[in-house]
Formats: structure tokens, C-alpha cells, sequence
């Protein structure tokens, strides 16, 4: 048996408490409407009236005006609350019965579907549930069958109760403020492994690290950690954090902390059986993370071009390592690649009615076998690091193909790359 309340133009938040005071699996179909399963209650309580009456009490001691209605399946049980005023009960086979005598119009109808039974002469529920359900079927398909055995409460489906979202978080008090980062992480170590075991109970995976630290005598330190793949991999999270706390130390003695992960969906990979296997994203991760240590995070990363015609104008940007994670992921098509000497190497070329011909440079000789250009361009002048130069593509004697540019106002030939 299923118990519903409903409170007539009136959503209120106490409503949800109401109801989880009779039952811990509560399902809220609408902001004034909730229903709830009643089974065993009778030992307890008495009858499905007395409940009914119960529960009808506790939502007027609250302060709600309600309608209260007991059935054998919860969809019943909403309807008669929704439509019938105070404390309706059900038995078991009656649902026609009491239903019957609604208005159409308490069903939930699209307004064609409403129109449509309109037309027809279908003005109660009662003139629902006498239609044959073959004809029903044929002409509003699985909808109208539906509406027709929740017009004769039969429709029965599991509940979906409203559950509290999880919060993954461990808060941690130290009777001694604690100054040495190993026992810091040795901490953080058993409380990760807590919150890793609940992600898996729960098919979750780890997306983002969030650490809050409270100082002796200093600002409390906000640290997260946006991980670039989902993972419950416990070694490679905890070296994340050693990682970033060395790199940036707390500066003070920590007296309490408070560590969350924000789950997300676990990644699923599946590999082609011809397709070699690529290093792991986690070695990856933790290479990176290594490398910003020593050189900066603005230097870590893949190049992505800037918008501008500036040569080789680019910014570095974190790898998106989902992308090539993903399950069936096309393969970039190849492309020429170009190798850039930083800084150019200084070049002496041969010109020959104004193309060259011959260019020697640091490590490279030889004669101009084919060449294209000039590109000119030219930007930037109210920089201090405005260009103006030519660009050739060459192809030498010695077999590469090098890129050339003459900048000004140097007048000077520079050798910036070679084609892969």
C-alpha cells in the first residue's frame, strides 16, 4: 500500500520532512505532492484509514492544508490525493470505483490528446476506463494505453524516492598543529582511500580534488585539483598532492583540514586489437605534473596558434587527454610537420635576381634545388617587437626543406626551420 499527500497550492519544503517522519524512502512527483510506501505500518499504526489520518494530523500540526489518499500502487494513491479532499482510501480492486468519477481533466493529457477525447464524448475517467484497450491502442497508441490503466489504477511502477546527493569528504581536527608534509599526506593517503571506496561502491570515478587547510596564525589555503581524465587510481591522486603541495607549501602549521572529491562518470576505454598500445594517461599525468614543477605551468602543455598573423605566434594549453580516451576516436589526419630552431640560426644566402640560391647556416649547406616565396607580411608596429620580413621555402642540395626568412629593418637572413 502506498500513501500520498497533497498540499494544494502550497510547495513547501516541509512537506519532504512530513513524509520521511512515516517512511525513509519518500518520492516528491510534484512540489505539493509526495507518496510513500506504507507496508508494515499496520502493526504500528492500524489501519490504511488510521494512517491516512496520521498523516493527515502531522501536515496540519505543520501548519499545511493536505489531502491524504491510501492505495495499492502509488500512481492511484496521487491521483485520488490530488483530486479528492481530505483523507481518501482505496481498497484493493475499488480504484474504477473511485476514480470513475473524476473529471478527464485530472489525467496528464497533452493539450492534443485532451481535445481529443473531447471529440469523442470522453468527459469522466470512468468514460476512459469502459473503452476496449485494442481500440485505444490502435488509435493513441502506448500513451492512451497508459492513461487508461492509470484511469483504472493499475498501472503499477517502482517508486522513485528522493534521495540526499552523496557528498564525497573527509573533515580532519589535530589536537597538535601538524608541520611536517609527509604526515600531512599520510593523512590525506587514508582519507583518499575512504572516498576512492565509496566512488566505487558507487561507479564513480574522481574528476576534481578539492583541499581546504586551515593555518596556525596564517589565511586558510584553498587548493583544487582539476584532473584531465576520471580516475580512482589512488597512487597517481596522492602523488598529484604531494606534488602540488611541494610545490607550493602550506607556509604554516595545519591545524585541521577538509578534503572533498567532486565525482564524475568513470571512463571506459577499449582498445583495437591492431592498434598499438599508448602509454598510460596516469604516467602521462604525473610526467607532466613533474615538468610544471621545475619550469612553470605556463610552459606546459600543447601549442595552440594565436589569432594573428604574427609568425609562430602560439600559447601553451593543457592537452585534452579525453578526447583521445574516447571510445572510437578518429585519428587526426597526417599532416607535414615543421621543426622550429629557437632562436633562428643566422644564415648567409646567395641571391640571385632576387631569389635565392645558395645558404649556409649553422649545421646546414647547400645549393637551392627549388624554391617558393616570397611571403611577405608585416605587423604590430606600435609594439617594441613589431616584424616585417620575407619568408621562403627552400629545398636544398643536402635533401630538406628549410624555411628562410630576410626581416628588417636588419636586413638580415635568418634560418627559422626544416619540414618533417
Amino acid at each position: 500500500m502506498y500513501a500520498a499527500i497533497h498540499t494544494p497550492g502550497q510547495n513547501s519544503p516541509r512537506l519532504l520532512d512530513i513524509a520521511s517522519s512515516f517512511a525513509p524512502w519518500v518520492e516528491m512527483t510534484a512540489g505539493d505532492t509526495a507518496v510513500f510506501s506504507i507496508a508494515g505500518m499496520g502493526s504500528l499504526m492500524g489501519g490504511p484509514a488510521k494512517i491516512a489520518a496520521r498523516i493527515l494530523d502531522r501536515a496540519g500540526k505543520a501548519g499545511l492544508a493536505a489531502n491524504v489518499a491510501v492505495a495499492s500502487n502509488p500512481d492511484a494513491a496521487v491521483l485520488a490525493a490530488r483530486n479528492c479532499q481530505g483523507v481518501t482510501v482505496i481498497p484493493p480492486g475499488q480504484e474504477p470505483r473511485v476514480l470513475g468519477a473524476l473529471e478527464i481533466e485530472c489525467l496528464p493529457l497533452t493539450p492534443a490528446l485532451y481535445e481529443t477525447l473531447l471529440r469523442w464524448g470522453i468527459r469522466t475517467v470512468a468514460d476512459l476506463i469502459h473503452l476496449p484497450e485494442t481500440g485505444v491502442h490502435e488509435r493513441l497508441g502506448d500513451t492512451g494505453v497508459y492513461l487508461q490503466k492509470l484511469a483504472r489504477g493499475i498501472a503499477m511502477r517502482p517508486l522513485r524516492p528522493q534521495t540526499a546527493p552523496s557528498r564525497y569528504e573527509r573533515c580532519l581536527e589535530f589536537d597538535e598543529p601538524i608541520e611536517m608534509l609527509d604526515a600531512l599526506l599520510f593523512l590525506l593517503s587514508r582519507a583518499l582511500s575512504e572516498l576512492l571506496g565509496e566512488l566505487e561502491r558507487q561507479s564513480l570515478a574522481a574528476g576534481v580534488l578539492q583541499l581546504h587547510l586551515k593555518l596556525e596564525r596564517a589565511a586558510p589555503l584553498e587548493r583544487e585539483l582539476k584532473l584531465p581524465f576520471p580516475t580512482r587510481d589512488h597512487k597517481l591522486l596522492l602523488k598529484l598532492l604531494q606534488h602540488d603541495l611541494e610545490a607550493s607549501p602550506p607556509g604554516a602549521a595545519v591545524e585541521a583540514l577538509r578534503f572533498a572529491i567532486q565525482p564524475v562518470s568513470p571512463r571506459r576505454i577499449q582498445h583495437g586489437l591492431f592498434i598499438p598500445a599508448a602509454p598510460a594517461p596516469e604516467k602521462l599525468e604525473l610526467t607532466l605534473d613533474k615538468i610544471r614543477a621545475m619550469v612553470g605551468e605556463a610552459n606546459v602543455g600543447s601549442p595552440r596558434l594565436e589569432n594573428t598573423h604574427r609568425p609562430l605566434a602560439h600559447h601553451m594549453a593543457i592537452p585534452d587527454l579525453r578526447a583521445g580516451l574516447a571510445s572510437g576516436a578518429a585519428r587526426p589526419p597526417l599532416q607535414l610537420g615543421f621543426r622550429v630552431y629557437r632562436p633562428p640560426k643566422p644564415a648567409r644566402v646567395e641571391v640571385k635576381e632576387g631569389v635565392p640560391r645558395a645558404l649556409t647556416a649553422a649545421g646546414v649547406q647547400g645549393r637551392v634545388l627549388e624554391a617558393a616565396g616570397p611571403w611577405r607580411s608585416s605587423g604590430d608596429w606600435w609594439r617594441p617587437d613589431p616584424w616585417d620580413r620575407d619568408e621562403w621555402d627552400l629545398a636544398l642540395s643536402d635533401g630538406g626543406v628549410y624555411r628562410a626568412f630576410f626581416t628588417r629593418p636588419e636586413a638580415g637572413w635568418f634560418l627559422e626551420g626544416f619540414y618533417d
